[in-house]
């Protein structure tokens, strides 16, 4: 991921964490809350844009039908790549 925006990495670590726990449909109000349960809130438009972001970088994709937003899992990048 790139060093340039620790933010994109810290969304996607909350992320990560949210599916580790069994959550496999992410939305941007599930990393909102868990970041206000931290103490560090940030604006739904700041997470959106980093979702945005993560999809560019095709660690993160959205789901057109439902909204949700799911992991790129490594076996859906190599049968693309």
């Amino acid at each position: 991921m790139n060093k340039e925006h620790p933010r994109t990495e810290m969304i996607f670590q909350v992320i990560q964490e949210l599916v580790e726990k069994g959550q496999s449909r992410i939305r941007p109000g599930d990393v909102s809350s868990l970041l206000r349960d931290r103490n560090a809130p940030l604006g739904a438009w700041e997470i959106r844009a980093e979702f945005s972001r993560l999809e560019k970088i095709n660690r993160l994709y959205c789901d057109e039908d439902s909204g949700d937003w799911l992991l790129v899992s490594a076996a859906s990048l190599q049968s693309a790549g």
